[in-house]
Parts: structure tokens; C-alpha cells; sequence
């Protein structure tokens, strides 16, 4: 399997002149699309951008190894639900389950037999824009109340005193903050804020009476109940909107004094000013600060509870020092009664891939490795799918479920502050590893316990293969930067795509580019 690597945004010098070209390579995708040589019919999906990148990586994976044709669009994972209840596509993905507001949507729909199939897992990541006195600021903690604060407070300043005192050293700016929220339906809106109702809940009932008080028409009944909102209320103080993961990242790409919520595997796609963007690390329960990365969102999800649809409530309480959270899972959403079953084989291939060989290389994108107990759920599940093929009984060597420390965070404080920076415990431990830094300290010189000191030893390799990995990464993307997509994919040997005719300006601009004689995956097909 090669690497797809997503150039969500590209330096604001290649933007106009790459647009026209990007526009004409993905409607000769579509087209594409669904060919007469594809095995079976074309399956359609949208829904959740948290997952969109591991989602497009698997779907060049299938049409080469299985050939077989998945188009999906990343809208939200609201559209995603919507979109897969009034029949528009084949299957939906979501990062939550549907809530309570469309159960009637539900019962009504001819397409209300369905299974939530557990495809992808990963970190919520705090992407920024800053310039200090001092420079650009790439460094950047937080605490869960000021990440809480700086999406819900209007007008706070980046200088704020207690942002400030998790950064000392850090020259931050006497500027306001300008948060971009997701204008669209989100999953990631709601994980962010069922985080902050567990983590600072007085900050987020603050936020609602603000709401209720100044912005009322944005006073939607989730919110005014006290509970997550999938919709963030949009024109609270400088805040601004945008749709999607990449919309939200390009915003803060080329705007300063930005930041935002986004997965984890668009941050680390998106550069500012030829360099990955930023992302803060931020305060778990047990007062250490983690990056979100793959194995610290693997500790996070440990605490996770399961639910009977075989969904899961998340949890943000964990002791664990090296977990990161806000951390997410996300579904797709396959119909189980009434659906074809020649789309079900497909669909069904396409899952069954997904949740076994496809996630080898997943931390490669910035997520988290589903576990045995999550592929095997996810496996069941696609079994309900009309017309599904066989269950693989290869889990292409999923790890165990992560071994997290028991409680919540108010018993894992004492040696957290000793792991400067935030430890990132490997998913299943590592063997060679569980004896080392035993002897870190906390602050004030707390000893770790042995389980802590486990988690520190295996943080120490997880971060520096992490830093190699992103080194290596960051080389081979700086000598392409001038890339739009680089989706490198090996067609079946010998086998001719005949493209159809594009009609008007689209038919000239595909003509010069052919004649340039640039063999690209796509002809290669």
C-alpha cells in the first residue's frame, strides 16, 4: 500500500494557478469513477472529514487490490447521517451516533435498519497561527479550561493571564484570539463540546448564557438543554466559521492570530509558512500535556464505553498521564435490510479492508490503530450488510486494547508535571521498554508509579519514531511543494481507462494537458 499524502493546502503562491488544474483532475476523478471495468457497481458515501483521509487512503487501496469503486465526499458528520437517511447515498460516516433530535427522521426513513461499524479512531488537535514578539510561536499549551475558554469567551486575548502562566518563557501577543468553528453540521463540534461540559463545565454554562443573552437566534435546543452541539453557535466575538476540516485548517493556514479544532491528520497536512502547522499540546486529567498524537488518542479511547448499537461514549476523565484527549472515534453508517447486495459486497470488501489491512499504516496519517476488540466488533458488523463477503479471519496483526491506568484523573496528578511535554504511552506497551525511566520524577520530585514510569519509557520511543517519521515526511513534502495531490497509486497491469469526452473548457484544458505527455496515475490505470 503507498501512502496517499493529502496536500490539503498549498503555499498561497500556487493557489490560483493550482485551482484550475485540481479542478479539471477531479472532475476526470468522477468521471472516472464507477468505470465499465470496475468489479460490481459504484458506492456512494459522505458524511465525517475527521475520518475523510484515512477514508480516501483505503478507497485508492480497493480500486487497485479488489477493483472495485468507492466515491465518497467529506461534508460533516451531520450531512453524513442526513444524507444516509434520506437515500442520497449508499453509506454515511459519522463521528457520533444520531441523536435524539432525529429519531423521528429515523422511523420514518425506509433505510432505518442499519449498523454503526467502528472504522476510524484518533486525536482532536488545537491547529494554530501565532506570531509573537519573539517570532512565530510553535510551541503552545493549554489547559483544558483555556481550551475550553478560547472557543467559547469572546474576545480573550492570546496574552491571557492564565494562558500565559501554562507558557512561561513564551512571549504571547497582546492580541485578541480568533477561533474558527466549524459552520457545518460536525462531529468534531460535538466532541469538543461534550469535552468542555466534563472538563470545565462552569465555562461552558458561561458560554450559554452568553449565548442565550447576546446571540439568541444561535440558541439551538442541544445547547439551551445543556447538552453537545453538533452546530457551534457562529458570531460569538471574533470567532469565525468555516466548513469542513479543510476549511477550518485553511482558515488558520492563511490567518494569523488563529486556531482552531481539527483532526489531527489535516493539521499535520497543512503547512504555514513552509512548515507543518503547529498544534498545542494540551492538559489531560492527570496534569501532564500531551501532542495529539496516534498513541496518546489509543490511551485516551481505553477509556471509552461501550454501547449496545456498538457505538461509544466517550470519556475525558482518564488517569492515564499519557493520554490525549479530546480524542474521537468515527462510524460508518450501513444499512442492513432493503439494501443491494451487489453495492453490499462492495461495500462490505471496502469495510472489511478497512478495519483490518487498512489500518497498518494509519499512524502514518495521524490516527489510531483500531484494537483487536474494535476490529472484531467492526467485522461483525459488516456481516449484517446484504450481500457482504465473507469474514476475514486475518486482523493483520491489530494490537490488544490499550493497558491504561485505572480511575480518573485526580489520582495520576502527583508525577504528571514530570513528563514535560506530554508522554504518548504506546497502544499495547513495548516490551523492551517497561523497565526503562523508572526513575522519573514528578514535579516536586514525586516518583512515578511503575505503571507511569511504563507509560513514560514507551512515550520516549513512540515520540522519537513520531519525530523521525515527520522529519522524513516533512522532507519528501518540502521537494513537492508545489503539489496539489500526490495520490500514488499502481492500476491493474495493462488495463486502459477510456475517458469520456469533457465537453467546453474542460475538454481544451484536459487536451493541453495530455499533450504534454505526463503519464499520471490516473492514465496509468
Amino acid at each position: 500500500m503507498k501512502i496517499l499524502r493529502r496536500r490539503a493546502l498549498v503555499a498561497p503562491g500556487f493557489r490560483t494557478a493550482s485551482a484550475i488544474t485540481l479542478s479539471a483532475i477531479v472532475a476526470v476523478s468522477v468521471l472516472c469513477t464507477g468505470v465499465a471495468h470496475a468489479a460490481g457497481p459504484t458506492v456512494t458515501g459522505t458524511g465525517s472529514s475527521f475520518a475523510a483521509l484515512e477514508i480516501e487512503q483505503w478507497k485508492s487501496d480497493v480500486a487497485n487490490e479488489y477493483d472495485i469503486a468507492i466515491n465518497y465526499q467529506a461534508g460533516g458528520s451531520t450531512q453524513g447521517r442526513l444524507n444516509y437517511l434520506n437515500g442520497t447515498v449508499d453509506f454515511g460516516a459519522s463521528d457520533i451516533e444520531f441523536q435524539p433530535d432525529e429519531q423521528n427522521l429515523i422511523n420514518s426513513s425506509s433505510r432505518k435498519d442499519f449498523v454503526y461499524v467502528p472504522v476510524s479512531a484518533g486525536p482532536l488537535a488545537f491547529m494554530f497561527n501565532l506570531t509573537g514578539p519573539g517570532g512565530r510561536i510553535s510551541d503552545l499549551s493549554l489547559s483544558r479550561r483555556d481550551a475550553c475558554r478560547i472557543f467559547t469567551e469572546a474576545d480573550i486575548k492570546w496574552n491571557d493571564p492564565s494562558i500565559q502562566a501554562t507558557n512561561p518563557g513564551v512571549a504571547l501577543p497582546d492580541k485578541k484570539i480568533r477561533p474558527v468553528v466549524r459552520n457545518d453540521g460536525s462531529g468534531t463540534s460535538y466532541v469538543l463540546s461534550e469535552y468542555c461540559i466534563n472538563v470545565a463545565g462552569d465555562v461552558w454554562n458561561a458560554f450559554k448564557t452568553y449565548v442565550a443573552t447576546n446571540n439568541p437566534d444561535q440558541n439551538s435546543i442541544p445547547l439551551r438543554e445543556g447538552g453537545p452541539v453538533s452546530t457551534w453557535p457562529q458570531g460569538i466575538g471574533s470567532a469565525t466559521g468555516a466548513t469542513a476540516s479543510t476549511g477550518v485548517a485553511q482558515t488558520v493556514q492563511l490567518s494569523p492570530d488563529t486556531i482552531t479544532y481539527v483532526d489531527a491528520a489535516t493539521a499535520v497536512t497543512t503547512f504555514i509558512d513552509g512548515a507543518t502547522s503547529p498544534v498545542a499540546s494540551v492538559e489531560n486529567a492527570a496534569g501532564a500535556y500531551m501532542k495529539p498524537v496516534p498513541a496518546a488518542a489509543t490511551i485516551a479511547l481505553g477509556y471509552a464505553e461501550a454501547r449496545a448499537n456498538g457505538t461509544f461514549a466517550l470519556r475525558y476523565d482518564g488517569a492515564d498521564p499519557g493520554a490525549y484527549f479530546p480524542s474521537t472515534y468515527s462510524y460508518v453508517i450501513a444499512q442492513t435490510a432493503g439494501f443491494d447486495p451487489a453495492k453490499g459486497k462492495v461495500l462490505g470488501t471496502f469495510l472489511n479492508y478497512a478495519v483490518t489491512a487498512g489500518q497498518r499504516n494509519v499512524e502514518e496519517l495521524s490516527y489510531s490503530r483500531l484494537s483487536t476488540v474494535l476490529v472484531n466488533l467492526a467485522l461483525d458488523k459488516v456481516q449484517q450488510i446484504p450481500g457482504a463477503p465473507a469474514r476475514p479471519t486475518d486482523l493483520a496483526g491489530a494490537p490488544p486494547p490499550p493497558n491504561v491506568l485505572a480511575g480518573t484523573g485526580a489520582g495520576g496528578a502527583a508525577g504528571a508535571a514530570g513528563l514535560a511535554g506530554g508522554v504518548a504511552g504506546a497502544a499495547g506497551g513495548s516490551a523492551g521498554a517497561a523497565g526503562a525511566a523508572g526513575g522519573l520524577g514528578g514535579s516536586g520530585g514525586a516518583a512515578l508509579t511503575p505503571e507511569q514510569a511504563k507509560a513514560a519509557a514507551a512515550a520516549a520511543e513512540v515520540l522519537a519514531a513520531q519525530a523521525q517519521a515527520a522529519s522524513e515526511a516533512a522532507a519528501a513534502d518540502q521537494s513537492a511543494a508545489d503539489e496539489i495531490l500526490a495520490v500514488q497509486t499502481n492500476g491493474p497491469g495493462g488495463r486502459e481507462v477510456i475517458f469520456t469526452l469533457l465537453q467546453g473548457a474542460l475538454l481544451v484544458g484536459l487536451g493541453v494537458f495530455l499533450s504534454k505527455g505526463v503519464r499520471t496515475s490516473w492514465q496509468k490505470k
